[in-house]
C-alpha cells in the first residue's frame, strides 16, 4: 500500500471517531447548562425577589352605596405586591357601610367604607358620628406647629385685635389633631402664608371654629397626651395681664370691698342632654319651683365641679357661658343673656339678712321670648341658704323653645339639649386693705 493510501485511510478513521465525541460533548454541554441554571440562576432570581403575595378582602358580589356589609358579602383573596388601604380579614369590615360602589371580586379599600363608631385618623371615613373634621389657619403658633402630629391634643384660642386693645378667649379645649398641612396657605393681601391644621370637633363647635377662623387670629396650645382637664372658658383683655392681682381676684376685690355681706357668685350656663340633666337632678336636694322654672339646691356633699367635668368628657354637657359676679345686701346683681329682640334671660341675685341674722340669697330667674305673634314670659322667685350651690332649670325645655334657645345663645347646637343655670355662691373673704367701690351695683 502506498503512503497516500495509508494517510487517506487514517483520515477516514478519524472522522468516524469524531462524530461520537461531538455527540458526547454536546450532551455534556447541555447537562452543564442545566446544572448551572439550577444552581446559580435560581439563586439570582431569589436575590432579586419574587413579588410578595398579600392577603386582601374582596367583594363576593356587587355592593351598592349604603349597603351595610355582612360576612356573606365578602371573601378572602390574594394579590401580588402591596395594596395600600386594603383589609386582610373579612371580620374587619362587617358592620361597615359602603360609601362608593364596589364591584364583585374588587378589593374593598378604607375610603369605600365608613363606621358610625369610626376612629379618627383614617380620613373622612374615620370621622365618628356627631363629630366634624374642621381645618383652621393657625397664624401665631409657628413653634407649636413644628411639634404637632396627628393624634395630639390641643386647645384652640382666638385672638381679636382692636384699635387700642387685644382680647383672647380659649374657644375649644382638648381637641384632637387630625392632620397638619405641610404647605402653608395664603392668608390673602400682603399677609404671609399660614399653616393649616385639621382638628376633630363636635358638630355644635364647628360653627364656632369657622367664625373664629374668619374673624380672628387662631393660636394653638399643645397639651400633654394624658392631660384631659378642662376649665370654664373666659375672655381676657390685654389690660388684665398688668393688674396687681389676677383678673378674677382683682374684680372680686374691687366689687366686694365695703359691701354689706358680699356674696361671690360663679354662674355657668350649661347645655345639657337628657342624660346629663338626669344625673344633675339626682344630686339635688328636692324639687322646687313652678311647673316651668325651678330653682333647686344641691346636696351639701355633691361635688358639682367634678360632676360637670365628668359630663363634659362624655360630651353630655357643654359650658355655654361662665361669669363671676358679686352681690351684697341692698346691692343685687343679675346674670343676663340675649337681648330685647326675640329672647332675653335674666337671673337676679339679692343677698338678704333674715330676722334671726341669717344670710340668704333671693333668686329671681325670668325668661321672655317670642311665641308666634306675641311674647311669653316665665319667672320664679325663691330664697336659698348662702353659701351653697343650686340649679336653675326649666328655662326653655319645651320642643317648641328651640328657636328661642338659638336666639339666646347663637352659634351653639341645641338639638336634643336644654339650658340650665348652675350657680355656686360663697361669702367673700375680704382683706382689711381692700378699697371700697360700687362698680357692679345695679347691674
Amino acid at each position: 500500500m502506498s503512503v497516500g493510501g495509508a494517510v487517506g485511510g487514517l483520515h477516514i478513521a478519524m472522522k468516524r471517531n469524531i462524530v461520537p465525541l461531538l455527540g458526547i460533548a454536546f450532551v455534556v454541554a447541555i447537562a452543564s447548562t442545566g446544572i448551572f441554571y439550577g444552581l446559580f440562576a435560581g439563586r439570582l432570581r431569589s436575590s432579586v425577589g419574587e413579588p410578595v403575595r398579600q392577603s386582601i378582602v374582596v367583594a363576593a358580589r356587587n355592593l351598592n352605596p349604603g349597603t351595610v356589609i355582612q360576612l356573606t358579602d365578602l371573601r378572602p383573596s390574594e394579590v401580588k405586591g402591596s395594596l395600600k388601604g386594603g383589609f386582610q380579614k373579612p371580620d374587619e369590615l362587617v358592620g361597615g357601610t359602603v360609601l362608593r360602589a364596589v364591584l364583585q371580586n374588587e378589593p374593598i379599600l378604607q375610603d369605600r367604607v365608613a363606621w358610625r363608631d369610626a376612629k379618627s385618623g383614617q380620613g373622612a371615613a374615620g370621622v365618628p358620628a356627631g363629630m366634624r373634621a374642621v381645618s383652621i389657619r393657625v397664624a401665631e403658633s409657628s413653634g407649636v406647629i413644628g411639634l404637632l402630629r396627628p393624634g395630639n391634643k390641643v386647645d384652640v384660642q382666638a385672638v381679636s385685635h382692636r384699635e387700642t386693645s387685644a382680647e383672647l378667649r380659649t374657644i375649644l379645649q382638648n381637641v384632637e389633631v387630625l392632620a397638619v398641612s405641610p404647605q402653608p396657605e395664603s392668608a390673602g393681601g400682603n399677609q404671609p402664608p399660614v399653616p393649616v391644621v385639621t382638628v376633630l370637633a363636635r358638630a355644635q363647635d364647628s360653627d364656632l371654629i369657622a367664625l373664629a377662623d374668619s374673624g380672628a387670629r387662631i393660636r394653638l396650645a399643645l397639651r400633654n397626651p394624658l392631660d384631659d382637664a378642662t376649665s370654664p372658658r373666659r375672655s381676657m383683655a390685654l389690660a388684665s395681664i398688668f393688674a396687681s392681682n389676677g383678673p378674677e381676684e382683682a374684680t372680686v376685690t374691687r366689687a366686694a370691698a365695703g359691701w354689706d355681706h358680699p356674696i361671690l357668685l360663679h354662674v355657668r350656663a350649661l347645655g345639657v342632654s337628657p342624660a346629663a340633666l338626669a344625673v344633675l337632678d339626682s344630686k339635688l336636694s328636692g324639687a322646687g319651683g313652678s311647673d316651668s322654672l325651678r330653682v333647686t339646691a344641691f346636696h351639701d356633699d355633691a361635688d358639682t365641679d367634678q360632676l360637670i367635668h365628668s359630663l363634659e368628657q362624655k360630651q353630655e354637657l357643654e359650658i355655654v357661658s361662665s361669669r363671676n359676679l358679686t352681690a351684697g345686701v341692698g346691692q343685687p346683681i343679675s346674670f343676663r343673656a340675649g337681648s330685647g329682640r326675640g329672647c332675653r334671660l335674666r337671673v337676679q341675685f339679692s343677698p338678704e339678712i333674715g330676722s334671726a341674722g341669717k344670710l340668704s340669697l333671693q333668686v329671681r330667674p325670668q325668661i321672655t321670648f317670642r311665641r308666634g305673634q306675641g311674647a311669653e314670659s316665665r319667672q320664679y322667685e325663691t330664697n336659698l341658704p348662702a353659701p351653697g350651690t343650686f340649679l336653675v332649670s326649666g328655662v326653655l325645655d319645651n320642643p317648641g323653645d328651640l328657636q328661642a334657645l338659638e336666639r339666646l345663645y347663637p352659634g351653639h347646637s341645641w338639638s336634643g339639649r336644654q339650658l340650665v343655670i348652675l350657680v355656686t355662691s360663697r361669702v367673700a373673704d375680704l382683706t382689711p386693705t381692700a378699697a371700697p367701690t360700687r362698680s357692679h351695683r345695679g347691674q
